[in-house]
């Protein structure tokens, strides 16, 4: 019994020296936010960013024998460098920047952030932000929403909100729904532009330690109808790694519960009613039905559909005609459908995204799934 509880002890110390601390305080007369993740080999990894500007600095470097910290800011992958030395204090930090365009050591001081003394926010779509990451809540308080422009789409009013420093901007309803379900559809569109402010901020800390960022997104709304809102919000993107990239990741919405759908609320390929194995946190178990029913069945349907832009045997065409490219579908409701779209490996991303890969609603309704009521 000792062994056991003593080794449970070990794993709790090591989980909280793991554990990334939530720092404030000043760089010079700047106030900043902190977070250091010091791992139990003395690896330190990083970030912080100026109150006044919100940008990510990245961190990293190595505990020293005496307990101080030597850290690099914004290094390459071959980069040593100490531009930030701390030592600790009454569990705290204390120490210099020295950084490369220093004239003179600029003295640091940080102190714990607990969560007791992080500003609130009147915005209840950051509680979620909130709960998952200090340091991005801590950022995202101080950067209130702008109003943008309004405009009417399918019968309804939508006034857009920009995010400043990241550009981002989404939408929310003013009319045509039932108040409650406005309130439960602006919300989760609310959360939704946190989350890709998010992105932003996450994508140009990738991009700090190469040859920076590029974060561009488009935000479509394709559908306003009594019972489904769905919109395709398209992002470009480039964050440090071999290639720039690109991808859709659409929401669609049950007007009357503001919930979030799945393809197979809408569309089932399968046998009997839609069943699909998912975990405790809600996320797929497996996919043997997108590679085994869907892609499959998508083919053959696009193929009777769309015969003109599916051509098996041409070597010039992208290849629509195999079932690879159909397992992981980009989707969204249209008036005339739902638009599919397939994937595919990077020298074919030209092949993503055709305007032609809609399935109509009167098919669709042939192969309702587990919200045939949804259904135009």
């Amino acid at each position: 019994m000792y062994k056991t509880s003593g080794l449970l002890l070990l794993l709790v110390a090591q989980a909280v020296l793991a554990a990334p601390q939530l720092l404030q305080g000043k760089v010079g007369q700047a106030a900043v936010v902190m977070e250091l993740d010091i791992a139990t080999d003395g690896q330190v990894e990083g970030r912080y960013f100026y109150r006044k500007h919100h940008r990510d600095i990245a961190l990293s470097g190595q505990r020293q024998a005496d307990g101080s910290l030597q850290l690099g800011e914004n290094l390459r992958y071959d980069e040593q460098r100490n531009d930030i030395t701390l030592r600790p204090q009454n569990g705290g930090w204390v120490g210099a920047w020295h950084g490369p365009k220093a004239s003179k050591p600029v003295p640091v001081s940080l102190t714990p952030y607990a969560a007791a003394q992080w500003p609130a926010s009147s915005d209840a779509a950051l509680n979620p932000v909130r709960q998952r990451s200090g340091y991005d809540y801590l950022r995202m308080v101080d950067l209130p929403l702008k109003p943008g422009k309004r405009e009417r789409v399918q019968g309804h009013t939508l006034q857009w909100w920009d995010e400043p420093v990241s550009k981002i901007r989404l939408f929310r309803v003013l009319d045509g729904y039932p108040q409650a379900s406005l309130q439960r559809i602006n919300q989760l569109l609310a959360e939704r532009q946190w989350q890709e402010v998010a992105s932003y901020f996450d994508c140009q800390l990738g991009g700090s330690r190469n040859s920076g960022a590029d974060f561009e997104q488009t935000v479509t709304p394709h559908l306003l109808s009594n019972k489904l809102l769905s919109v395709s919000i398209f992002t470009s993107y480039y964050c440090g790694g071999a290639h720039p990239d690109f991808g859709d990741n659409p929401l669609t919405l049950e007007v009357a519960s503001g919930k979030p759908l799945q393809l197979e609320d809408l569309l089932w390929a399968g046998k009997g009613k839609p069943q699909l194995a998912r975990k405790a946190n809600g996320e797929r178990a497996d996919y043997q039905y997108e590679e085994s029913v869907l892609a499959p069945w998508l083919v053959n349907a696009m193929t009777r559909l769309h015969p003109a832009q599916i051509k098996p045997g041409n070597e010039d065409d992208c290849g629509y005609s195999d079932p690879q490219v159909w397992q992981f579908v980009s989707w969204y409701a249209t008036p005339q459908g739902l638009y599919l779209g397939p994937s595919f490996a990077r020298v074919a991303r030209a092949c993503e995204y055709p305007a032609w890969s809609v399935l109509p609603w009167s098919v669709v309704k042939q192969h309702p799934g587990a919200r045939p009521d949804l259904l135009p």
